[in-house]
């Protein structure tokens, strides 16, 4: 994104802020310097509402983050740049999940895709990666979620420069590993045991990764306190008790920070590493405080992690109602697995749908488009014509013969030729109204199809496109250009011509043209 005058700058430090436990004081900083930048789109303006969004949602405002979400989405159709629009949308379907609103997930799943598909920018692109990513997490859909976190790591590319994203980007694939780790054990199926050991050995590996980065640029603050919770969280008990240590001096400090939400994630840890080490009473401890610090806000998979550890290890100590509880918990995880992979399904379906859709314009368009010009085909033409015949609306023709195409080529050779022709194709289509339909016929020859024209609308566009090539002649650097003439004919179906034969007599009205203009040079 381009700098502005240290504008770029405070939007990075106002997102910093909003993820590494300020969020409130964010919210302050890009209120100010919306009101700064005023009502026209920009790029600027369109990082400070998605940040605004973000703020908002590190503060649990739905109200603010989804105004904030549609201003962004707002100033990225204005702007023309879908990579805003998909990080976003994004951000909504978060906001909509954690409010226990829902939306339409699915659409706009779909939507925020083909955003990100149509985005060049690769910085938006890795934060629509880490966004899709997060939606798909709370949607519990693992399959698609670790691929979008995976490919932001991958390229680590950021729109603001922020020196946290690489750390962010692989904190996102420990975290969501653990936590698929944790919905394969609670469904109690041996089935999935290597499964899960290979979830946790990635999440491992990925929070060593974050650790890494965090260290290399120096992140201070927030970034080492997640970074060691989340590789003490996914040891996998292979050295519980200085997991316990680490966890517990993470969770204490998230929660000065005001993270409760981590804070009782690192809490249920604590909670199974003093159990894994048989520190049962401290365990029940950790796992009763983690409870009590989860904010009611928090992601249905984070509640689902503390309620079921606390759970899990009241029954170690032999309580008869916790069994009775884990066993309950056990058949609603079945359910709410079966329900997950419905969803799954359907996401997958709607987005293949999607694909196959976009496959099929394409193709559609492709089977009608003259590949050099990118103005339509004969194909094109012939039904615009026969559409035009079957309804029997009015129609003309304009029929256009590049003059000098012969010589170009034996002269200068067909690459400028062609460019010629890309040209013409160029000009005609800027000089046609969206309605209208502008064919390469073949060869030199183009065909302008007006549909409903009035008594004057033909004759306007021959001399609009007249007037268009001669300029292009005139300021020509190239001598191709230059030498660039054209012969037109027109004819209408208001004149009386009927539609069967207007391609015909613009033709023959064209050729007589081009044979008077040679008599008169």
């Amino acid at each position: 994104m381009r700098e502005t005058s240290g504008v770029t700058a405070r939007i990075a430090e106002a997102m910093t802020r909003a993820q590494s436990g300020h969020p409130a004081e964010a919210g302050l900083e890009i209120s100010a310097l919306l009101a700064e930048l005023g009502p026209e789109p920009s790029h600027e303006r369109a990082a400070a509402e998605y940040v605004r969004a973000v703020a908002a949602h590190h503060a649990t405002d739905a109200i603010e983050a989804l105004d904030a979400v549609d201003g962004c989405i707002r100033v990225a159709r204005a702007i023309d740049e879908p990579g805003w629009e998909a990080n976003a949308i994004a951000i909504r379907i978060v906001t909509l999940i954690r409010t226990g609103e829902g939306g339409d997930s699915v659409a706009d799943l779909v939507a925020a895709e083909n955003a990100l598909s149509r985005t060049r920018d690769l910085g938006l692109a890795g934060w629509a990666h880490t966004g899709l990513g997060y939606a798909y997490d709370l949607l519990r859909l693992y399959e698609l979620c670790i691929p979008h976190f995976e490919l932001a790591a991958e390229g680590d590319h950021d729109p603001l420069g922020l020196a946290e994203a690489p750390a962010i980007n692989r904190l996102n694939l420990a975290e969501s590993n653990l936590r698929w780790a944790h919905e394969l054990e609670r469904l109690g199926d041996t089935t999935y045991d290597e499964e899960i050991r290979e979830r946790k050995r990635s999440a491992h590996r990925w929070a060593g990764e974050a650790i890494d980065v965090i260290v290399r640029d120096d992140l201070l603050g927030y970034w080492p306190i997640a970074g060691r919770m989340w590789l003490a969280a996914s040891n996998d008990e292979t050295d519980a008790a200085e997991a316990a240590v680490i966890l517990k001096d993470c969770r204490d400090q998230l929660a000065k920070l005001g993270d409760l939400e981590l804070a009782a994630i690192a809490g249920a840890y604590l909670a199974k590493a003093y159990a894994a080490t048989g520190r049962l009473d401290d365990a029940i401890e950790a796992a009763a405080r983690a409870g009590s610090d989860l904010p009611p806000t928090s992601d249905p998979p984070a509640e689902a992690l503390v309620r079921h550890t606390a759970v899990q290890i009241v029954a170690q100590s032999g309580d008869a109602g916790a069994l009775t509880g884990l066993q309950y918990a056990r058949a609603i995880t079945r359910g709410w697995w079966a329900e997950r992979l419905r969803g799954l399904y359907a996401v997958r379906s709607a987005l293949a749908n999607h694909e196959l859709s976009i496959r099929h314009d394409a193709e559609w368009r492709a089977a009608r488009e003259d590949p050099l010009t990118g103005v339509g085909n004969r194909r094109a033409l012939d039904e615009r014509m026969s559409v035009a015949h079957d309804a029997g609306r009015s129609v003309a023709v304009v029929a256009i013969d590049v003059d000098n195409l012969k010589v170009i080529n034996d002269s200068y050779g067909h690459a400028c030729g062609d460019d010629v022709l890309r040209r013409v194709g160029h000009l005609l289509s800027e000089q046609c109204r969206a309605e209208d339909v502008v064919a390469r016929a073949g060869g030199d020859e183009f065909v302008v199809v007006l549909d409903k024209p009035d008594e004057r609308g033909a004759r306007e566009m021959v001399e609009r496109i007249k007037a268009a090539a001669e300029r292009e002649a005139a300021r020509a650097v190239e001598p191709w250009f230059a030498l660039l003439r054209l012969s037109i004919g027109q004819a209408s179906s208001t004149d009386g011509t009927p539609v069967a034969d207007l391609l015909t007599e613009a033709d023959r009205r064209m050729y007589a043209e081009k044979r008077r203009r040679r008599r008169t040079q």
